[in-house]
């Protein structure tokens, strides 16, 4: 949904995010995406633009995932593409949603002086690329960058909240079991420290790959739309995509999207330049005390 929480699904199966198309899946296999070193930060602050800020676009919240750099002067804030969206909770499928228009410079972000701008938006491309709607690319691809002004770039810092990191990007895919740490900024958790900073696990990867449903450890909450995932050692794995409650003994689950791939169907099919790379920040919490 297009709000301050996530995407609710009742079901068996979590639904909005995905892989094959009639065309296959046009990402390919090779990593494209990389990590940008070279810039300076000192200790993150609570005013900062970081992972996990709140970002509002046309009335509807969620929170951001990580931070991407082209060059010095360049920088971008990820999200999920469903937040740009206004059927996001209409049962249309994302290859024939309406969305807003690339270049929508009213994008509101947390501690940001001035509106950021959507540059791209998976749900807008994958319709330009002529996906098959049903497809998993369809089902699963759910990101978004925004641009941030330039006057806000002295202001960024890459620590995720909580957790910090993200020490690099997870490539490929990742297996169940492997242990997970998310940020939530909803307004369900009523501003509790202990509700939006949470451990859990991969417990089925689905869309061939594109996805991963996970749990949390904390009863009947989870993270917040187009937040941020990271692996067990720090690595920006995911980024938040829906909520799915169905029949089944871990009833409560995450939907959330492979950031790998999301970035690699971007780059490859030039929507995105080759060169943006995730930030990152080597010290990594996962007592969630950063």
């Amino acid at each position: 949904m297009r709000s301050a929480v996530l995407i609710l699904v009742l079901g068996l199966a979590v639904v909005a995010c995905g892989d094959s198309s009639s065309s296959g899946d046009r990402s390919g296999d090779g990593q494209t995406a990389v990590a940008v070193s070279g810039r300076s930060f000192a200790e993150p602050l609570a005013s900062h633009i970081r992972p996990g800020v709140e970002v509002v676009a046309e009335g509807a919240s969620c929170t951001s995932n990580f931070l991407f750099q082209l060059n010095e002067q360049t920088v971008f804030l990820g999200v999920a593409a469903h937040c740009f969206s206004p059927d996001t909770n209409g049962g249309v499928d994302p290859c024939e949603t309406n969305n807003l228009a690339i270049g929508f410079n009213q994008v509101i972000v947390e501690n940001a002086t001035q509106p950021a701008e959507l540059v791209y938006s998976s749900w807008r491309a994958m319709q330009e690329a002529g996906e098959t709607p049903g497809s998993d690319a369809c089902i699963y691809n759910d990101f978004a960058l925004v641009k941030l002004h330039p006057d806000d770039i002295a202001n960024i810092h890459p620590a995720t909240m909580a957790f910090g990191g993200p020490t690099a990007l997870a490539s490929g895919t990742a297996a169940v079991g492997e242990e997970i740490y998310l940020y939530g900024h909803s307004s369900l958790h009523l501003g509790l420290r202990e509700l939006e900073a949470m451990t859990g696990r991969i417990v089925e990867v689905v869309g061939g790959g594109w996805s991963y449903d996970v749990t949390t450890d904390t009863p009947a909450v989870s993270g917040d739309s187009g937040g941020p995932i990271l692996d067990s050692q720090g690595r920006a794995l995911a980024v938040t995509s829906v909520l799915s409650v169905g029949l089944r003994a871990d009833p409560l689950r995450n939907g959330v999207v492979n950031l790998d791939r999301a970035l690699r169907y971007a780059k490859d099919n030039g929507f995105i330049h080759r060169d943006i790379g995730l930030l990152t920040w080597s010290d990594f919490r996962p007592d969630g005390s950063l």
